[in-house]
């Protein structure tokens, strides 16, 4: 199968680049910056927007801006340009569509998925909640990945900051389950549906955080959370360099996935959250 990923470079996309080549498919990568290293994986250097794809398969779009202050025209210029293409397109939304406070960025994935719905192409929907697993070995994304992030500073830091309550829940999806889940969908040809992509337990913030420390060199390490107020976590993103005030003062939402319908459909089961995984 011939697989056009857009956002290749990013934590997700590289990880799905690199599984989807050892499968045997042939997999160009789509990013702006810098080329990556990844056996069986064609690079291509361009913006989304600009860019007109001979013909593929299909369209993992995975490209997407989360924390910058104008994610929302951002993400829906990708979108346009995706659709332009004409081809069937698996995309990567995200659980926060369920959040009953949604901020901008969330209200963009509800919808772009109405987009994809009505694009009259083959489309799937997968919408991860918290990916996390290890760096990929010969290559770093530009953008570091939330648990990556998270994870040095529960190592290093002498506190951890949280925005709003450290026991909200998340539920943890392993980047290799959620991308070996579209890679079956694929193969199995399973189209025009919607699946939440969580790993098998929800877990607080707070937890995380716990399982991390554990995990680290220094496995008596104590953590000191500091929650913010989503008062100040709002002013703080007004003046942090990408980063959404709106964003960061919704985070203290609880984001569940059921991952049973998707486990059915790919026949993926997910993996507990191992934090020395990271």
């Amino acid at each position: 199968m011939r697989i056009l990923v857009t956002g290749a470079s990013s934590f997700v996309g590289v990880h799905f680049c690199s599984l989807a080549a050892s499968q045997g498919h042939d997999v160009l990568g789509l990013w702006r910056n810098t080329p990556m290293l990844v056996d069986g994986v064609k690079c291509i250097t361009a913006d989304v927007t600009s860019f007109s794809p001979a013909k593929v398969d299909v369209v993992v779009h995975l490209a997407a801006k989360v924390m910058a202050k104008d994610a929302r025209e951002q993400n829906r210029k990708m979108m346009d340009a995706v659709l332009e293409w004409g081809f069937p397109v698996v995309y990567a939304s995200s659980t926060m569509v369920h959040w009953p406070r949604k901020n901008a960025y969330a209200e963009s994935r509800v919808e772009d998925e109405a987009r994809v719905r009505a694009s009259g192409k083959p489309w799937l929907i997968v919408r991860p909640c918290a990916p996390w697993g290890p760096a990929h070995a010969t290559h770093k994304p530009t953008h570091v990945e939330s648990f990556a992030t998270l994870a040095k500073l529960v190592r290093r830091a002498p506190f951890v900051p949280v925005p709003g309550s450290a026991d909200v829940l998340r539920q943890p999806v392993h980047v290799h389950d959620f991308n070996g889940a579209i890679l079956a969908l694929l193969e199995r040809g399973v189209w025009n549906a919607a699946y939440d992509a969580g790993g098998p337990e929800a877990i607080s913030v707070r937890e995380i955080i716990k399982r991390i420390a554990a995990a680290s060199n220094d496995g008596d390490r104590r953590v000191r959370i500091l929650e913010v107020p989503e008062v100040l976590a709002k002013i703080g993103g007004r003046f942090l360099k990408n980063f959404s005030a709106d964003t960061l003062a919704t985070f203290a939402t609880d984001d569940t996935a059921d991952p049973t319908p998707l486990q059915a459909a790919s026949g993926i089961t997910p993996r507990r959250f191992d934090a020395a995984g990271l």
